[in-house]
């Protein structure tokens, strides 16, 4: 077969090869999708939705306010106010994360990473946690991103806490720390120390004893002052006095008791004069 046959041949073959292929990639990117959301339920752990993308130029999107969540999907189906400012960077409060692959839209912003290691296996994570690279966390849906940083026996960890139940878990526990990327850049990276609990327990013993103790002392004192008031009313009975009537000179009474001698007398001798005269 001649050699031009040959070249025209290849030609013609090499042609619909190549619009398979651009059909083929027409079709990938036509059909990139992204996680969804908008609003309120951007802050739903239980929320699972994709967005397909239209333009085969797109790419997804998570757009977060002060370092909340508040959109996710293709960027060019975004608000128009949020699209906008996204490609402008025009708003300080406002971070875009922008990629261009599937259903990538579902990290932080560089600007909320966090120090992410175990001692166990890296030893700087205890002994300079700072001369780590900080890594890029997860979305948090209920809340905002914030770095912890936790010690117990002596085993230091590192990392990203992403819901209110883990962070609330951090703050109760007096070996773990809690605290904002978007305020400090490498928050987690400080040194930290592992505080005995059992002082902490000794003294709350100590004073729920000294609390008891007093509670027994006031009680004491209070049954001691109840035995002397009864003691007291005991001693003192009440007694009433029938007071003694003494006549009082001048009056009618009085009279009567010096007039009885009198009257006798007068009383002879009208009877003496009565038994003459019969």
């Amino acid at each position: 077969m001649p050699k031009a046959s040959v070249a025209m041949l290849t030609r013609k073959c090499a042609i619909p090869c190549i619009l398979l292929a651009l059909l083929g990639s027409s079709c990938v990117l036509a059909s990139e999708s992204c996680f969804y959301c908008r609003g309120i339920n951007c802050q739903r752990s239980s929320y699972q939705a994709t967005e397909q993308c239209v333009d085969q130029l797109d790419a997804c999107v998570s757009v977060f306010e002060g370092g909340v969540i508040r959109a996710q999907g293709c960027l060019e189906r975004l608000d128009d106010s949020w699209r906008k400012q996204c490609e402008t960077k025009a708003h300080s409060r406002l971070q875009c994360e922008i990629c261009v692959s599937e259903k990538c839209n579902n990290i932080s912003p560089p600007q909320l990473s966090c120090v992410q290691c175990k001692d166990t296996q890296d030893e700087q994570c205890r002994t300079a946690p700072e001369q780590l690279a900080a890594q890029t966390c997860g979305i948090a849906r209920s809340g905002r991103n914030l770095c912890y940083a936790s010690i117990r026996n002596q085993q230091v960890e590192r990392g990203c806490s992403l819901t209110l139940a883990d962070q609330r878990t951090c703050l109760a526990d007096i070996n773990c720390q809690l605290c904002d990327p978007s305020e400090i850049e490498h928050c987690n990276a400080q040194p930290i120390e592992e505080i005995e609990e059992t002082t902490s327990t000794s003294t709350t013993e100590s004073s729920s004893t000294a609390s008891s103790s007093s509670s027994s002392s006031s009680s004491s004192s209070s049954s001691t002052s109840t035995s002397t008031t009864t003691a007291t009313t005991t001693a003192s009975p009440t007694t009433t006095t029938t007071p003694t009537t003494t006549p009082q000179p001048g009056s009618a009474q009085s009279l009567c008791t010096k007039n009885i001698p009198i009257l006798l007398l007068a009383l002879q001798l009208a009877m003496y004069f009565y038994a003459s005269n019969k």
